[in-house]
């Protein structure tokens, strides 16, 4: 898999994660921010740079995983939750 296709996937689950929480998921900061990450990857997507950003790829797209463990658990009803007495 490219490391362009990685970061792609990696923003996507950054903007789904923001708007599976609540927070204002698509904003000028966001997008331009998102399309910096992904040029910068897609630049170094060849020659002689192409292992490092597929390094860097992997990197952010399990942390955009790693973020979305809560919300997934949450959505499929795993997460535990107290009743509020001890």
């Amino acid at each position: 898999m490219r490391a362009t296709s990685l970061m792609m996937l990696a923003v996507f689950l950054f903007i789904l994660h923001r708007w599976a929480t609540n927070q204002p998921a698509v904003n000028t900061k966001i997008v331009v921010s998102g399309v910096f990450a992904i040029l910068v990857i897609a630049f170094m997507d060849q020659g002689a740079t192409e292992p490092v950003a597929k390094g860097f790829a992997w990197l952010f797209l399990i942390v955009a995983i790693y973020n979305m463990a809560p919300v997934l658990a949450r959505a499929a009803g795993t997460a535990t939750t107290t009743t509020g007495s001890s």
